[in-house]
């Protein structure tokens, strides 16, 4: 970029460009009825339509060398593009030409903003389309680094799994073009690429597309121009979409046997695999093998809601014993070193649910809907003709309300298939246990239909006629909305300790604090560390920077989100400098 973009005179968005967008309400109906739309579009894209054997036919620049310089600064971030506040706050950290980073209290060490940015995943929420990535991520990082004068930092990225909601098309168009991210400059012009670092490490960025398999012509890049440049004593940084390691333990043995292939396939023996990188889960967590040769994060912290920590498995065998891949590795061994927040921390956030009807209202709104849509069945199922609605509904008790419920046709349909719903909603592995909690929890919701109905009729017993149908509406509206909300919410809770939906629990809350981010320096010995950054509370109230020049970010808030050291920085060696 020869010359900053003209400074915008105000923070309209006509102005700068994009519309600030707050956190995804994941729980609102406009949302869960999308949710539904992307599952079925991802298994189309991701079984007739793989953008990454089209990529194929574009010309390849996947490859980059930066060995020639003494000590190289790479930034890492990733689950960014979700509410302004949070994606801003991380931006504008990432935009700083230097970090003073340590503890919350204590000295501190000057970092410098990293030569080379890497996003790794879910760039964009709830879906990707030009529109969002502009408004959610692009206008974001422009605003926080509008220009670069010389020596401009490098973008790269890998998709993640609501990068690949479109089919990948968005995300080519941002990232394979060779553009300019404000001062950040687009190098790749495939969704995956390699970095060849000084002192001979390495940097592999794979895309595996929902996780399902590694497509051919990005093996085979891998294979052929990679590693055939791979010699023994190298060292790997491995960026990838999801924490497999993790998920490998908790949900799906088989989760880690694509990650498990590639590191057979491409790194060759005497080349040592010594970092993990992934975000796809909103939090920080780092593993470390027994042996102290190998590291795995997860830093999800770029701006989506927070995710829980206080389920994570304190110990991992990778991959499992217990896999049924043929050909797996022999297992390793992982211990839990530290995360963000801390356990303690994240079991007390749980608590925060409670506020589910304010923070979604447009789920209070559907379930109250729903309540008044059971009212309107059981009146059908158990009135007289010719007897007023006032009559037919302030007469009933409990039990006739409820048999009103079974006398009905369409009441009974609903409710199978809310039970339906409820059970696939139930994150749990076994099959037996997901139909229990979710036909348990569907009963609840039930019984708080038919006392809600019985208790707003006897409410209004002195009221009659059209008063009547309009305050019994509103009533059951306001009421069973609210009622079913907090139910909602206390089943969350109860879920979470049960094994079950802590990701939803969390979710419901979009929680914009807590995000992180690392910082990765490969000094002139050829050692590499890992700053590992977090941010307690997202800044608020961005405010437009009129005093600043043509270079400078374009908001800043007060106070200015503060960055502190997650824990101390991780030195994980030089490359050659552990057996393989």
């Amino acid at each position: 970029m020869t010359d900053p973009s003209p400074r915008p005179e105000s923070d309209q968005p006509d102005q700068v460009g994009f519309t600030p967008q707050s956190m995804v309400r994941w729980l609102s109906p406009t949302e869960l009825a999308r949710a539904a739309v992307r599952v079925g579009l991802s298994a189309i894209f991701g079984a007739y339509s793989d953008k990454r054997e089209i990529q194929a036919a574009l010309r390849e620049c996947v490859c980059f060398d930066y060995s020639d310089r003494s000590e190289l600064w790479v930034d890492f971030v990733a689950d960014l593009g979700d509410g302004f506040d949070s994606t801003y706050t991380v931006a504008s950290l990432l935009a700083a030409e230097k970090l003073d980073l340590g503890p919350s209290s204590g000295a501190t060490t000057p970092t410098p903003r990293g030569k080379v940015l890497i996003m790794g995943g879910d760039q964009v929420y709830p879906t990707a389309s030009r529109e969002a990535y502009e408004d959610r991520m692009q206008g974001p990082y422009r605003a926080a680094l509008p220009y670069t004068r010389d020596d401009h930092p490098n973008l790269f990225a890998i998709p993640g799994n609501h990068d690949w909601y479109d089919g990948l098309t968005s995300f080519i168009r941002v990232f394979c073009q060779q553009h300019w991210l404000g001062g950040w400059c687009t190098r790749q012009t495939r969704s995956y690429f390699a970095l060849q670092l000084p002192h001979r490490w390495w940097l592999l960025g794979i895309d595996m597309q929902f996780d399902a398999y590694i497509d051919d012509p990005q093996l085979r890049f891998f294979t052929e121009e990679v590693r055939p440049n791979l010699r023994p004593g190298d060292a790997v940084i491995l960026c990838t979409g999801q924490p497999n390691w993790v998920a490998a333990n908790v949900k799906d043995p088989e989760a880690f046997r694509n990650l498990d292939y590639f590191e057979r396939k491409v790194i060759p023996e005497g080349v040592q695999l010594r970092v993990s990188l992934s975000g796809d889960t909103h939090h920080y967590a780092h593993y470390a093998s027994e042996d102290g040769t190998r590291h795995a994060f997860t830093a999800g912290g770029g701006g989506a809601y927070l995710a829980a920590t206080h389920r994570l498995p304190t110990r991992l065998e990778v991959p499992p014993r217990h896999s049924k891949d043929p050909g797996r590795s022999s297992p390793r061994q992982y211990g839990l070193v530290s995360t963000f927040p801390d356990r303690a921390r994240s079991r007390r956030l749980r608590w925060g649910v409670v506020r589910l009807p304010l923070l979604n209202p447009g789920f209070w709104a559907l379930l109250g809907a729903v309540h008044v849509l059971y009212g309107w069945m059981v009146h059908g199922a158990v009135r007289v003709p010719g007897q007023p609605f006032d009559a037919v509904m302030a007469g009933l008790s409990f039990n006739e309300t409820l048999a009103g419920v079974g006398r009905s046709p369409l009441a009974l349909l609903l409710s199978v298939l809310v039970a339906a719903g409820l059970a696939g909603f139930t994150k749990a592995t076994r099959p037996a246990k997901r139909w229990l909690v979710g036909l348990t929890h569907a009963a609840a919701h039930l019984l708080l239909v038919v006392a809600v109905l019985r208790a707003s009729s006897a409410l209004l017993g002195p009221v009659h006629g059209e008063a009547f149908v309009v305050a019994f509406v509103a009533v059951v509206a306001v009421a069973g909305g609210l009622l079913a909300s907090l139910l909602m919410a206390g089943y969350l809770i109860v879920a979470d300790a049960l094994g079950c939906n802590t990701n939803e629990l969390f979710a419901a809350q979009r929680i914009e604090d807590w995000k992180n981010f690392l910082r990765l320096h490969v000094d002139e010995s050829g050692t590499l560390t890992i700053y590992p950054v977090g941010v307690e509370r997202a800044g608020r109230g961005w405010k437009f920077r009129r005093d600043a020049g043509g270079e400078g970010a374009w908001f800043h808030a007060d106070p200015p989100p503060k960055a502190a050291l997650i824990e101390a920085p991780v030195v994980v060696g030089t490359a050659g400098s552990c057996p393989a």
